[in-house]
């Protein structure tokens, strides 16, 4: 039942099914199927057919504003009890893109220690599909992310923290390598490194969408050699003469046979978001997100 008030709550930001299912990924069968159960379950129905979508019944609204409370109790629950099935309120467990910690978590986590010296602070690198698992699961108390959003923002709390520009990782010998930067246009018939789901969802299709929006063209995919870490993957792509875009705080990484070189397009850039998990916030949380100048929100609306 819990799964199928989310579902409605997203239809209802939405205004369809079709949209909600596009933001789930799920197929809008699916969702029309969860709907038909919750209101069999119901006695009647919660959404009616418009013109310009879907909109709730009175029955419906009045579902919607008892949810939200319902769900935001529920998310405290869970997240009171895995606290207490860790047995250490003073710990901490932040999952991280490496590239970016230095920059964006450091400052912030040198303040926490200042405020909260018994802290314990677990620090995990972890791809952003296994920041996913481990949010779902209750594994880490926030992460650090660029991909997946779309997967985590209706069940954790989320927040942009920065947009950063994109660079372009090539070979050393690669025509455009000695060049102050590169505009995507000019990468026409370059390969271009394509990144698992599993591993950075959603990467692909921002590659696509930044080629065909500020180079005109279609980008030529492929997939290199899995590796052990970001370093050696970019490693292995240079080595099979593909090019990799990402977001310009992975400048600073030393990377054999690569360098970095700016993209000049200026709305090729990358939101960085922090993900938390719902329900009561702990005061070494709320002292991160506030380093990290961000406002920690109450319950869900």
């Amino acid at each position: 039942m819990l799964e199928k008030l989310r579902l409605f709550l997203v239809i209802l930001e939405e205004g369809s099914l079709r949209r909600a299912a596009d933001r789930l990924r799920i197929s809008q069968s699916a969702v029309t199927r969860q709907m038909q159960s919750l209101e069999l379950d119901l006695g009647g129905r919660v959404l009616e057919r418009t013109s310009a979508g879907v909109r709730p019944t009175n029955g419906g609204q009045a579902l919607a504003e008892r949810a939200k409370t319902l769900l935001a109790d529920y998310d405290s629950a869970m997240a009171e009890v895995r606290r207490l099935n860790r047995g250490d309120d003073e710990q901490l467990r932040i999952g991280y893109i490496a590239s970016a910690v230095q920059e964006y978590l450091g400052p912030a986590l040198a303040a926490l220690r200042r405020t909260h010296p018994k802290l314990k602070v677990k620090m995990l690198d972890q791809t952003p599909g296994e920041m996913i698992v481990a949010l779902r699961q209750g594994e880490i108390d926030l992460a650090l992310t660029l991909h997946g959003i779309d997967l985590l923002s209706r069940d954790f709390y989320a927040r942009k923290l920065a947009t950063v520009r994109s660079v372009v990782a090539l070979p050393v010998s690669h025509r455009f390598a000695t060049e102050r930067q590169v505009s995507l246009s000019q990468l026409k018939g370059e390969t271009f490194v394509r990144g698992s789901d599993e591993v950075v969802p959603g990467y692909t299709q921002r590659i696509i969408q930044f080629c065909r929006e500020y180079g005109g063209f279609r980008p030529r995919l492929a997939t290199v050699e899995k590796a052990t870490g970001f370093v050696e993957s970019l490693a292995l792509a240079a080595n099979e003469e593909a090019i990799s875009i990402q977001p310009d705080f992975i400048s600073h990484l030393d990377v054999p046979n690569v360098v970095m070189v700016p993209i000049a397009d200026a709305g090729a850039t990358w939101d960085l978001f922090v993900v938390w998990q719902p329900g009561e916030i702990a005061s070494p949380l709320r002292t991160l997100l506030s380093e990290l100048k961000l406002k920690s929100p109450g319950p869900k609306k």
